[in-house]
């Protein structure tokens, strides 16, 4: 069923249609929510109060042809805005100034592939040299397999931002492996 077709079912009211969006992206929600905190009961909260209103303002909510890009948009201004409150920083319109601690574990990056432990550490390592919004750029493109556009709505930055932080933040990352490598060579060697 397309996602256009089981957001209208929940709209009018289906609550077999909100079980199906709730168990089809909880899981990928979950994992997103925590590359910006550690707390899972903090996590677990912001995603069942964010359902809930869904819910409850289902019939004054919008139209969406990207569940997961709707939710992820949602999600990521209710865990800010509560990590703000909680820390009491910066308000949510200033979330290109937030250095929210959003990080990318070598695992997130490497699925589906299996790869040697000193594959996964040198990745890691280069992933300390990327900015968090590189980070998160890069983890809903790769990971979540969103667009373009679904990332600049989700992240709240126009399409040119969103390429730039990709492409500057896989060039860095290129950089920093074959400079880790050359490094851990020269020591094999002398």
């Amino acid at each position: 069923m397309s996602d256009e077709i089981l957001w209208s079912k929940m709209k009018k009211g289906d609550p077999k249609a909100l079980k199906e969006i709730y168990d089809l992206h909880i899981h990928d929600l979950e994992n997103y929510c925590k590359k910006f905190t550690k707390d899972v009961e903090l996590v677990e909260d912001v995603l069942h109060d964010m359902f809930v209103h869904i819910w409850q303002k289902r019939d004054t909510i919008g139209h969406t042809d990207s569940i997961m890009s709707y939710l992820c948009v949602s999600v990521r201004r209710d865990l800010i805005r509560k990590l703000n409150k909680a820390t009491q920083t910066t308000s949510i319109e200033n979330t290109e100034k937030l250095d929210v601690n959003f990080s990318i574990s070598a695992e997130d990056i490497l699925i589906q592939e299996e790869s040697k432990e000193d594959d996964k550490a040198k990745l890691e390592k280069a992933f300390e040299h990327l900015s968090h919004r590189q980070r998160e750029a890069i983890y809903l493109k790769y990971y979540s397999e969103l667009s373009y556009e679904e990332i600049c709505t989700i992240m709240d930055i126009n399409y040119q931002s969103v390429r730039n932080l990709i492409s500057k933040g896989i060039l860095l990352l290129r950089e920093k492996i074959v400079s880790i490598i050359v490094f851990i060579l020269a020591n094999l060697y002398f």
